[in-house]
């Protein structure tokens, strides 16, 4: 159960991939500066800046392994996301530029058009810095400058990755959908499900982020609130930072919750303080079991399974669907959407299955009703509304994070859902 050797294993790979995209992106900001004749102490400057964000990078790395931020580590892990996260899309220029400029060198090297070096004409230029006379062509100016306008515009990814750490991060959406579900009483048409997902407690630097969740979830009246798991990033004593919020959520019928993977990087003691931890704050937390919510006559079953997927096998479906029948109106919490395919999907009467896992990448494009992100590639249901027959699966975007504290592009979720009977949906149609 205890993942902390791997994730220390991951960190040290990240930490070598970031000081070879320092070493490249500032290597080259020197030639830069050293070519254009600029004081010498921009590239000094930034290198002893590299420095000082390399070593608290190893300081977060060694004290959290990474997945545990909170507190003071949340706001240092910042600091270094905004110096190194810009820097990939900076480099990606750089590669590109580089790429074809040896492309071109190597296709003259090959005819034999590479040309000698030419000497000064009418469009030469002379200058005198550090004592030392420069000669400079009409050409080497321009492209001196076409330098000095793509440096300045590296300043763009820092303004976005910004933006995503100080805007973006905590701007809750709040999504609404209308499930249809087959075998739902006309009593319960109307039942109102609210669900929030990979709270990632540790990574929230204090209580305010999720007091405003539970004053967005507690607005919305819900029959039942939801919480599809990781409540935190590792350890039980992040709980601290959302107890007094996971206390005020009010759902009429109960606020449910589901375990995730996240809530398994930990030692076994460790694991029962958390389980115990969030069910004395009030969530009645669902591990391989099922809750009937009984309105009259009339029944709603909300299953949930620990965690299956990222390489662990918790959960157990019969027994969280146990005395479950084919007439029931049935929606399971089940926090990896991968397990829809694996397990769900044609193979039980789960009406709606609810997950989390994917936060939706934390970063993509969401515009104008297209909406990509780089956690498509890897899974195939990541966020949103997916359907397979008359059985339904929802992937929220979570309200957390894990690794860099920011959103771009992609807003972290809170989602209201209002249950429709089918009786009453064709009635309608």
């Amino acid at each position: 159960m205890n993942h902390q050797t791997n994730i220390l294993l991951f960190s040290v790979i990240f930490g070598v991939f970031l000081f070879v995209l320092d070493l490249y992106t500032i290597g080259r900001f020197t030639q830069f500066v050293r070519k254009s004749n600029k004081s010498k102490w921009l590239y000094r400057s930034t290198w002893s800046l590299a420095a000082i964000i390399g070593c608290l990078y190893w300081f977060v790395a060694y004290r959290r392994h990474m997945f545990r931020l909170d507190g003071i580590d949340v706001i240092l892990f910042s600091i270094i996301s905004l110096w190194y996260l810009p820097k990939v899309l900076i480099v990606v220029v750089l590669l590109m530029r580089d790429v074809i400029r040896a492309a071109v060198w190597l296709a003259k090297k090959i005819t034999g058009t590479v040309k000698a070096p030419t000497v000064a004409t009418e469009a030469t230029t002379f200058s005198e810095a550090d004592g030392i006379v420069h000669v400079r062509s009409a050409g080497e100016s321009r492209r001196d400058f076409l330098k000095s306008v793509g440096w300045s515009a590296a300043a763009v990814p820092y303004v976005i990755v910004g933006n995503g750490m100080f805007r973006t991060l905590y701007d809750f959406q709040v999504q609404h959908h209308e499930i249809v579900l087959d075998n739902l009483p006309r009593s319960l048409d109307g039942f109102v499900l609210v669900q929030v997902s990979d709270i990632h407690a540790g990574s929230f630097p204090d209580e305010k982020p999720f007091r405003e969740v539970v004053r967005l979830v507690n607005s919305y009246k819900a029959d039942a609130v939801v919480i599809t798991g990781d409540f935190v990033n590792a350890v039980p004593e992040e709980l601290a930072l959302v107890s007094a919020g996971l206390t005020k959520l009010r759902g009429e019928y109960g606020v449910f919750g589901s375990l995730g993977n996240h809530d398994h990087y930990n030692s076994l003691t460790q694991h029962k303080q958390l389980i115990s931890g969030v069910k004395r704050f009030g969530v009645d937390l669902l591990v391989n079991e099922n809750r009937v919510i009984n309105v009259g006559a009339d029944r709603l079953v909300i299953a949930g399974t620990d965690n299956t997927g990222f390489n662990q096998k918790f959960a157990n479906l019969d027994k969280a669907l146990q005395d479950v029948t084919r007439e029931d109106a049935t929606i399971l919490l089940a926090h990896d959407p991968t397990f829809w395919d694996l397990d769900i999907v044609g193979k039980t009467d789960v009406d709606l299955m609810l997950a989390g896992h994917t936060h939706g990448g934390q970063f993509g494009v969401s515009l104008m009703g297209f909406e990509w992100s780089p956690a498509k590639l890897i899974y195939k249901q990541w966020a949103g509304l997916y359907k397979n027959g008359n059985q339904q699966l929802y992937v929220n975007r979570g309200i957390g994070t894990v690794g860099p504290p920011m959103r771009i592009g992609i807003r972290p979720e809170i989602t209201v859902f209002t249950l429709r009977a089918a009786s009453i949906d064709q009635n309608y149609s």
